[in-house]
C-alpha cells in the first residue's frame, strides 16, 4: 500500500466529520432564518420545512431514491428513517411550544447522542467507546448552558408534555439517523470500523446510497406537506413568509441533511449525532449578533465546553495510528 492510499483512507472519517459538522453549522441558522417571519407557528416551520426541502431532494436524487425504496435491502432502512423523521419534525416543534425553547432544545439535542449510542449497542452490539462517553458528557454539558443562557422562558403548555415530546424527539433522530446510516451502508454494501476502512464501492451502488436519503425524505415529506396545507393555511397565502420558507428548505434541509448523509457514509450514527451538538453553538452565536439576544459568560462557558468535547472526539486516537502504521510497513 503507498503512502497516498493510507493518507487517502485516514482521512476518510475526518471528511465524514467535517461533512457533519458543516450541516450542523446551517442547521444552527435557522432559528435566526425564523426571526423574519413572525408569528408563524412553530409546527408549521417545521411541516413546511421537511415537506417542501423532502421534495426537493427527492426531486433531486431522482431514480436512485425509487431503487433504494424498491430493493428489498434497504426499503425497511427507508420506511424506518422517514417514519423516525415525521414524528421528530413533528415532536421537535411540539416540545418548543410546551417545554419552552431553553429545555425543550435541551433535552431534543442533547439526548439524541446519548439515544444513537443505546441503539447502536442494542441493534449492532456496538459498544460505544469511553471517550465517546466523556465527549458526550462535556459536550452536552455546554449545550445545557447555552441554551440556559438563551432561555426565553417556559412555554405555554404543559411541561409534562413537552418533556415527552422532546425525548421523543431525540430518540426518533437518532434513530433516523441510524437508519439512514444503516441504508446507505446496505445500498453501497460498506460497514462503519474504528480505522479507516477502504472504499466504498463505486457505480450503480455510490448513486444508491443517496438514494436512500432522497427516498426518506420523499415519503416523510407527504404526511408533512399534508399537515402544512390543513393547518397552516394562513401563514402560506403570506408572501412575505415563503423566502424564509425557501431558505428553510433549501439551506438547512437540503443542503444541511444532504452533507449529514455524506458524513454518515465514513461516521457512525453516535458521533454524528454528537457532532451535531455544533448547531446550538452557532445558533446562540447568530442570535446574539443578528437577532440581539444577550448571551452573557454562562453562554459563553457552555460554548467552551461543546467546542472542547467536539475537539476531544475529534482527536485521533493512537491505537488505529500505530495499527495505520503497521499495515504500511507491512505492505512495503
Amino acid at each position: 500500500m503507498t503512502d497516498g492510499a493510507v493518507v487517502h483512507r485516514a482521512s476518510r472519517p475526518l471528511g465524514g466529520s467535517v461533512a457533519v459538522l458543516v450541516a450542523a453549522t446551517v442547521w444552527g441558522t435557522t432559528g435566526t432564518a425564523t426571526h423574519f417571519a413572525p408569528g408563524v407557528p412553530a409546527f408549521v416551520f417545521g411541516a413546511v420545512t421537511f415537506g417542501l426541502g423532502g421534495l426537493l431532494l427527492a426531486a433531486t436524487t431522482g431514480r436512485p431514491a425509487v431503487r433504494a425504496l424498491g430493493r428489498a435491502g434497504t426499503r425497511g432502512w427507508v420506511l424506518l428513517g422517514a417514519a423516525s423523521l415525521v414524528v421528530y419534525a413533528v415532536a421537535f416543534y411540539a416540545a418548543l411550544a410546551d417545554a419552552g425553547v431553553a429545555l425543550g432544545t435541551t433535552v431534543a439535542i442533547g439526548s439524541s447522542p446519548v439515544f444513537a449510542g443505546l441503539v447502536e449497542w442494542v441493534a449492532d452490539r456496538r459498544r460505544v467507546s469511553g471517550r465517546w462517553v466523556v465527549a458526550t458528557l462535556v459536550s452536552v454539558a455546554g449545550m445545557v448552558l447555552v441554551t440556559l443562557a438563551r432561555s426565553e422562558g417556559a412555554g405555554s403548555g404543559a411541561l409534562p408534555v413537552g418533556l415527552g415530546s422532546a425525548l421523543l424527539a431525540g430518540l426518533t433522530y437518532a434513530t433516523y439517523s441510524w437508519a439512514v446510516a444503516r441504508g446507505m451502508h446496505a445500498a453501497t454494501r460498506t460497514v462503519p470500523v474504528p480505522v479507516p476502512a477502504p472504499e466504498p464501492a463505486r457505480g450503480p451502488g455510490a448513486g444508491d446510497a443517496r438514494g436512500v436519503l432522497g427516498a426518506v425524505f420523499g415519503l416523510a415529506a407527504l404526511p408533512l406537506v399534508v399537515l402544512a396545507l390543513v393547518a397552516g393555511r394562513d401563514a402560506l397565502v403570506l408572501g412575505a413568509n415563503w423566502p424564509v420558507f425557501l431558505y428553510l428548505a433549501l439551506v438547512p434541509t437540503v443542503l444541511g441533511h444532504s452533507l449529514y448523509a455524506v458524513g454518515l457514509r465514513s461516521v457512525s450514527a453516535s458521533v454524528a449525532t454528537l457532532l451535531s451538538l455544533f448547531e446550538p453553538v452557532v445558533a446562540a452565536v447568530l442570535a446574539v449578533l443578528v437577532v440581539g439576544e444577550h448571551l452573557g459568560m454562562l453562554g459563553w462557558v457552555g460554548i467552551a465546553l461543546v467546542v472542547g468535547g467536539l475537539a476531544l472526539l475529534a482527536l485521533p486516537c493512537g491505537r488505529p495510528a500505530a495499527r495505520e502504521r503497521s499495515i504500511r510497513v507491512s505492505s512495503r
